[in-house]
């Protein structure tokens, strides 16, 4: 028998000891989810706990944010997947988890495809203005007092090839750390876009028929006439009215162009119709087919006489129908270090106006033909 305080006594009784430290340590990391000190909540996608907030809701990351902005914006989630270059399954656990973190249910999913619920659009307009500031403050902090990252410019249908030459060249000559992502719209689109943070800035064609939403600042480039014009060997002589023009057939742009609804307008209150020959998108390809098979249109008057096809088209003067519009640039209330590449493409594209403007007045058409760059 051993004595109590041999050495191999003591050996035994400090090994006893470090294996009821061993258990006692894997007791603890058992405890349960629910007994720490921070509460959780599950990822739908895979039931993994998630850190809450103070009421119990997931923890919002800009991750989520920019993937639930990318389902809105596509109206898929597998497009919205390639957008993010995410998996399908990715996309949608960031949806889910969103969706958990705000409370509240985003998306229609009865539908096909899935569509956004009120409160889903309501969420959307917060979460474009939260990505537009981060996109800021990197900018600020990346390059202080120099505009960078991407700037979002939307063109009223119509105003592109007239209006974004030599203004954007120049933009993009003064500001060469600016990404610019350039689409196409209608003015009353545009002006939505704008108030929802969806664009930065929009040259639109603003009318008397339009409404400036709040928080959207107009600020006037040139001002534009928007003229009627008809094949050139056309019986039309001297002043007509619009009940003249009456069986006409007309090539317009699609429904939603603010144009068209100004000439529906004058016809209601003539309790005249207005016959569509045909609906073509964009009034390039309307003038060349005027043109061609002749018609009547509704154009801007700078566009009209840059066209390749002016020699063949005259402007009808309609005595009892006119609609004079702006070309203006239009902006919300925040940009950020952008403000000075908006107010830059703002004061290039007057300059433009004033240029082309000079040159109908002054010069022949081909010396104008030889200025505009292609």
């Amino acid at each position: 028998m051993h004595h109590p305080k041999s050495p191999a006594i003591k050996k035994t009784r400090r090994s006893e000891t470090l294996v009821r430290s061993s258990i006692l340590s894997r007791k603890v990391l058992r405890v349960p989810a629910a007994e720490r000190t921070f509460r959780t909540t599950a990822s739908p996608a895979r039931g993994r706990p998630r850190p809450a907030d103070g009421n119990g809701r997931g923890i919002m990351n800009l991750h989520d944010i920019k993937a639930f902005v990318a389902v809105a914006e596509t109206g898929s989630v597998n497009r919205a997947a390639l957008r993010l270059n995410l998996t399908q399954p990715a996309m949608t656990r960031r949806l889910q988890n969103f969706e958990a973190a705000v409370g509240l249910t985003l998306l229609d999913r009865s539908t096909k495809p899935p569509a956004l619920t009120p409160a889903g659009r309501q969420v959307l307009e917060h979460c474009r203005r939260i990505l537009k500031t981060v996109v800021d403050l990197e900018a600020y902090i990346s390059s202080v007092g120099e505009p960078a990252g991407d700037l979002r410019i939307g063109i009223a249908h119509g105003l592109a090839e007239v209006v974004l030459t030599s203004p954007i060249d120049d933009l993009r000559r003064r500001f060469p750390r600016l990404t610019l992502q350039i689409s196409s719209n209608w003015t009353s689109r545009l002006l939505d876009e704008i108030r929802n943070g969806a664009l930065d800035c929009a040259i639109g064609l603003i009318t008397a028929n339009h409404t400036i939403p709040k928080g959207v600042r107009v600020t006037e480039a040139g001002p534009e006439r928007v003229v009627v014009v008809a094949r050139r060997d056309t019986s039309f002589e001297g002043r007509v009215t619009l009940e003249a023009l009456v069986g006409e057939g007309w090539v317009l742009n699609p429904a939603g162009c603010g144009c068209r609804m100004t000439l529906q307008r004058a016809f209601d209150r003539i309790n005249a119709p207005m016959r569509i020959a045909a609906e073509v998108f964009g009034e390039d390809l309307q003038l060349s087919l005027i043109a061609r098979s002749g018609g009547l249109g509704l154009v801007p008057w700078r566009q009209f006489e840059a066209s390749p096809h002016r020699s063949r088209l005259c402007m009808v003067d309609v005595a009892d129908f006119s609609l004079e519009a702006t070309i203006a640039m239009l902006q919300g209330p925040s940009l950020g270090n952008l403000a000075a590449a908006v107010d830059s493409l703002r004061e290039g594209v007057t300059e433009h106006l004033k240029i082309i403007d000079i040159f109908h007045n002054h010069h022949s058409k081909n010396a104008f033909e030889s200025y505009i760059p292609t």
